[in-house]
């Protein structure tokens, strides 16, 4: 069984893979969870999105969230091996995206309300690798 890894060796491989899990509770509390495309700057994750999205509508409502990334293990894909999993909790907020940096701001082709859901770790991120 591996370590747990530090921080400091997380986030490198947070920030390599592009896609993760988001998950956000309902104003009636029930979960939900979307795949989503993000960047990380400093240790921020940034999620593209649209304002009248239900992830943005409920993140608006409450901004508890958690993040969940799957890295993997070994340089080639083995069916045998499972991706390894990193979760953190995390505070999130919808900003527009002119409040983001130059660098996490990719619009998406033809749309014209988009804006970035920034998710802050609360938590330290969690994984063996």
């Amino acid at each position: 069984m591996a370590l747990p890894t530090s921080a400091d060796e997380i986030w490198p491989r947070i920030e390599k893979w592009p896609f993760g899990v988001l998950s956000f509770v309902t104003p009636k509390g029930a979960s939900r969870s979307a795949g989503v495309m993000y960047k990380v700057k400093d240790r921020v994750v940034y999620v593209l999105t649209g304002w009248d999205t239900w992830k943005a509508k409920h993140i608006r409502l409450n901004p508890n969230v958690s993040m969940t990334v799957t890295i993997q293990r070994l340089p080639i894909r083995i069916r045998a091996v499972p991706p390894a999993v990193i979760t953190f909790a995390g505070v999130a907020e919808v900003v527009d995206i002119n409040d983001v940096p130059a660098t996490s701001r990719k619009r998406s082709p033809g749309a014209s309300t988009t804006c970035r859901i920034r998710v802050r770790s609360r938590s330290r991120p969690r994984g063996t690798l």
